[in-house]
């Protein structure tokens, strides 16, 4: 169930909206990669980082709610952030090479379509069984 899951993010919303980290992002012309040669291993890994990515801003969105006060609010998006750089970290990604690849792939179709191409095969591969 939790392939399906995480599949559906995939499809839905790696291409249209990517999960860009404001509180993190630096320049981001700066860090733009004019390169849209990136190896499937790093597109995976922009994939699998861009999954949990999405999972923190879920949590945070789902918390944010219940949160009383401004100072518990700002708590929550610090340990958010944390997260975030951690699911980067275990990724082989920085903010910025996140960010550029995330933009990189955003303005160019072909390289949107390869992307997707690898989450399907990539939790498709996830769903065999074992």
């Amino acid at each position: 169930m939790q392939n399906i899951w995480i599949k559906s993010i995939i499809i839905i919303g790696l291409l249209s909206v990517f999960c860009v980290m404001p509180a993190m992002a630096q320049d981001q012309q700066s860090a733009v990669d004019d390169k849209a040669d990136y190896t499937n291993d790093e597109l995976k890994s922009f994939i699998t980082a861009n999954v949990g990515i999405y999972q923190v801003q879920q949590q945070i969105a789902s918390q944010m709610p219940n949160m009383e006060s401004e100072e518990q609010k700002q708590e929550l998006v610090v340990a958010a952030n944390q997260q975030m750089e951690q699911v980067l970290q275990s990724n082989g990604l920085t903010a910025d090479e996140y960010n550029a690849m995330g933009q990189t792939i955003q303005g160019d179709t072909q390289l949107q379509e390869k992307v997707n191409s690898i989450a399907v095969e990539l939790f498709q591969l996830d769903e065999e069984p074992q």
